[in-house]
């Protein structure tokens, strides 16, 4: 008997080959042979490998704009900051090769996803600067250049899945409060 398959499988087992591979390398034929299954039944399911990497990018993409849309605006920065922080952290563990996927291979999106992921980019960039500015501006954060603070915090998080796959070991609390704390505190003693 055949097993059945379903979108999901498809689309998880993708993301981990094109991160080990790339989106150039990995073939629909490689896909099928690491699922079980014959390379036309794959299209019973998506239509191309390209949906394929427009379901793995769009779909964590309208994730993380989901979360920061709705923080409360009300909020303190640091407590907005915090839940970003964590929020990066939560997928980074439980998805780290559709992370991985979206960090590396979005130019390969066709152009209409393209643009619209650019777009969703450039959107969760500004929210993010307009926390770290209001953070700055009440006095909550340090007075320092927000586009330092947005670059430093976004190149961490887009890279915790590389530290975590080679690390590992750390729990999930502990890296969320210690990347915080850096985050909010910095290192030294005062």
């Amino acid at each position: 008997m055949k097993p059945k398959i379903e979108q999901g499988v498809i689309v998880k087992k993708a993301a981990k080959l094109i991160r080990e591979r790339g989106f150039a390398s990995m073939s629909m034929r490689d896909l099928a042979e690491d699922l079980g299954i014959k390379a036309a039944s794959i299209y019973n399911h998506v239509n191309s490998k390209n949906q394929i990497l427009e379901l793995i990018i769009m779909q964590l993409a309208k994730e993380f704009m989901q979360h920061i849309n709705c923080l409360e605006k009300n909020e303190k920065a640091a407590v907005q900051l915090r839940k970003i922080i964590a929020h990066h952290i939560d997928l980074s563990i439980a998805r780290p090769n559709s992370i991985a996927v979206l960090n590396n291979d979005w130019i390969h999106l066709d152009e209409t996803s393209l643009h619209e992921f650019k777009f969703m980019r450039n959107s969760y960039e500004e929210a993010l600067r307009l926390i770290i500015e209001n953070g700055i501006q009440q006095q909550e954060f340090k007075p320092i250049h927000s586009e330092i603070v947005l670059f430093s915090l976004l190149s961490t998080l887009r890279n915790l899945h590389l530290w975590i796959k080679k690390r590992g070991g750390i729990d999930k609390q502990t890296l969320i409060d210690d990347v915080t704390l850096i985050f909010l505190n910095g290192i030294l003693v005062d």
